[in-house]
């Protein structure tokens, strides 16, 4: 759980230092048709989709743009919370930035024709997220509640990007 406060408190960091810390105090719901960036809202892939591409059932959606979240129960029946964030305008660099401040080891990695990075808990082998960089950040975070490294949650962040980067087109 304390994995979860860390990336909810990355997540709003990122969003603060994007946003200017200003907000309504209602929650907008954004859909495709209102925004034509397919990364937007809570991005491309459908339930379904991102509940295949990890093998995961029961899920559940926590929370809605600009960071999404959902809980899961994987094939072996353990808790898989799964967040997704797309950044407009953010880069990579500004990534390692925060990686660095919170203490994640990284990896660096083209995705497709993508810069990006793994991100890795030195503290919990159950957690890994996946970021490419275009025009913002896209990021995928699979963390496993039992901080098990089975099922690999760098190979589940891993599916979800490349069925995101197929979406958009890429």
């Amino acid at each position: 759980m304390a994995g979860l406060r860390v990336r909810i408190t990355v997540a709003a960091l990122l969003i603060a230092a994007l946003s200017g810390c200003s907000h309504s105090g209602r929650q907008i719901q954004v859909s495709p048709a209102a925004d034509p960036n397919l990364l937007a809202g809570c991005g491309p892939l459908e339930d379904q989709k991102l509940a295949n591409a990890i093998d995961v059932t029961d899920m559940k959606q926590q929370s809605a743009p600009t960071v999404c979240n959902w809980t899961a129960t994987n094939s072996g029946g353990g808790t898989v919370d799964i967040t997704y964030a797309w950044l407009r305008g953010d880069t990579l660099a500004r990534e390692v930035q925060i990686a660095d401040q919170f203490g994640y080891q990284i990896e660096r990695l083209v995705v497709k024709h993508f810069g990006g990075m793994y991100w890795r808990d030195p503290k919990d082998p159950g957690s890994c997220a996946v970021t490419v960089a275009d025009t913002g950040t896209v990021t995928w975070w699979v963390q496993n509640r039992g901080h098990t490294a089975q099922p690999d949650p760098c190979a589940a962040a891993m599916n979800l990007m490349n069925a995101t980067l197929s979406v958009d087109g890429v």
